[in-house]
């Protein structure tokens, strides 16, 4: 049994980093790609954005799939589909059929992303083990983002852009092996049907505010369209809440956010993705555009960050198991704020050593809080959920990223760089706070909400999940 669970937490691993490879190689093939194809500025900004819109609005119908299907189904369906899908990017005669390509990738991540977390959960029942696989899940996979611009790099100088593409077909055949070889066939949610009228009204709300952020730079906040959007977007949302409370089977339990640790986790992990990613961003332009470094020289610089996230996640793991998650989740996020602030008191023409404890410092918080994040979420649903769970918190993560970014950039507009990169930073920290306390603010101890008598045993033992003084059960964690 042993063997046979880390077999499986390899093979989520190697899916999930394939998928985080192409994801972070694909920027530094950018140039390539316009001088190929011929395109301009707004097509390659689609060849990444179009990934990004279908792999978040997808995000719930795959997590609930996966629930009514078997992660295990939906993880190697996904991972075949994306393998494909690559291998067409590789072959794309145009821009446009590129985009295309990358929409369809994007389809498989969504499917395969979410369920990646239910058969770990399935593999390690007990929550301690749980914890430790995740951290090394969070690892393995933060190195193999970390390691993209660089081998994607090399691979374009010797070989050109479609090789990015072409190298993902035999990663994807063993990976689907792998997961066909040794991960166990996952059992059904005993739900029946899959409530697409509400998915589908999900998935359109998602994708229309995604789009208004990717397309906002391009037509401003006041376009028509990008208004229009964004209230389509809101409306849909209401619509979907309104058919989820009156569905028999609904696609998302609405009940999972009286859960308070999946409520502020979902929450507090859509502020950190903001912050952090939306800082990542802006670290880019800084090194480029304020320090005048080569993209080379700036990928190499960034690096710093996944490196201490993937050292700092596996000690993560084992805190979780032993402690909770709410500690390292807490402590996690107080580092990303100092990470923040200090980087923001940093001069812009300093030597890069100036800004290196920053780096390394956001790196270990975001190391503590990811795995955490997901620990937590894996203990607030029944296992039935795992797939739903995963998918609301990769939800909460990219819409805060594309939020982040978003805001973020729109600070550059004034034109003094420097200054947009201090206001960012400071932004930055001013939202992990609020992640702070939106995570130390709607969680409390469970003797006090036995007290209060407003939460049943369910919502006790989710909340001792949260409480640092509550070990994880050694058992399953489910309610």
């Amino acid at each position: 049994m042993r063997d046979s669970s880390r077999w499986t937490l390899i093979a989520a691993s190697f899916g999930l980093g394939m998928a985080l490879l192409d994801v972070t190689a694909i920027n530094v093939a950018v140039p390539s790609i316009r001088e190929g194809l011929g395109t301009d500025v707004r097509g390659l900004s689609w060849v990444i954005d179009g990934y990004t819109l279908s792999f978040a609005s997808l995000l719930l119908l795959g997590g609930g799939f996966g629930d009514r299907l078997g992660a295990r189904r939906m993880f190697v369906a996904g991972l075949a589909l994306f393998t494909a899908a690559s291998a067409l990017c590789g072959a794309a005669p145009g821009i446009v059929w590129l985009v295309l390509a990358r929409v369809l990738q994007g389809v498989g991540a969504a499917m395969f992303m979410p369920s990646s977390l239910a058969i770990l959960r399935q593999a390690y029942p007990a929550a301690r083990e749980r914890a430790r696989a995740i951290g090394v899940w969070s690892a393995l996979t933060a190195i193999a983002g970390a390691s993209g611009p660089l081998v994607g790099g090399s691979i374009v100088a010797a070989f050109g852009w479609r090789t990015i593409f072409y190298v993902n077909v035999p990663l994807g055949i063993v990976a689907v092996a792998m997961a066909l070889r040794f991960v166990a066939p996952s059992p059904r949610s005993a739900a029946k049907g899959f409530d697409l009228v509400a998915q589908l009204t999900a998935a359109a709300s998602l994708a229309l505010f995604t789009w208004a952020l990717i397309e906002r730079p391009v037509r401003g906040w006041g376009s028509p369209a990008i208004l229009l959007a964004i209230a389509a977007s809101v409306a849909g949302l209401r619509a979907f809440v309104a058919l989820e409370r009156r569905a028999a089977q609904p696609a998302l339990p609405l009940h999972l956010f009286r859960d308070p640790t999946f409520s502020a986790t979902s929450f507090a992990a859509l502020l950190y993705a903001g912050a952090f990613f939306g800082t990542v961003f802006v670290f880019s332009l800084h090194f480029q555009d304020v320090r005048g470094e080569t993209p080379a020289l700036a990928g190499l610089h960034l690096s710093t960050v996944p490196i201490a996230f993937g050292v700092t996640s596996v000690a993560a793991g084992r805190l979780v198991a032993r402690h909770g998650t709410r500690g390292p989740f807490l402590a996690g996020l107080i580092v990303l704020v100092a990470s923040a602030w200090s980087a923001a008191l940093v001069p812009p023409a300093a030597r890069f050593v100036a800004v290196v404890p920053s780096l390394l410092a956001m790196g270990a918080g975001a190391g503590l809080v990811a795995p955490a994040a997901n620990a937590a979420i894996l203990a607030s649903v029944p296992a039935s959920l795992s797939g739903i769970g995963a998918g609301v918190l990769n939800v909460s993560r990219q819409v805060g990223t594309a939020l982040g970014v978003a805001v973020f950039a729109s600070l550059f507009h004034r034109g003094n760089q420097a200054e947009a990169v201090r206001e960012s930073l400071v932004s930055a920290g001013a939202i992990y706070l609020a992640a702070l306390a939106v995570a130390a603010l709607a969680t409390r101890p469970a003797s006090e909400a036995a007290a209060a008598g407003k939460l049943g045993e369910e919502d006790m033992n989710s909340v001792g999940m949260w409480t640092s003084a509550h070990r994880p059960r050694s058992g399953s964690s489910t309610h």
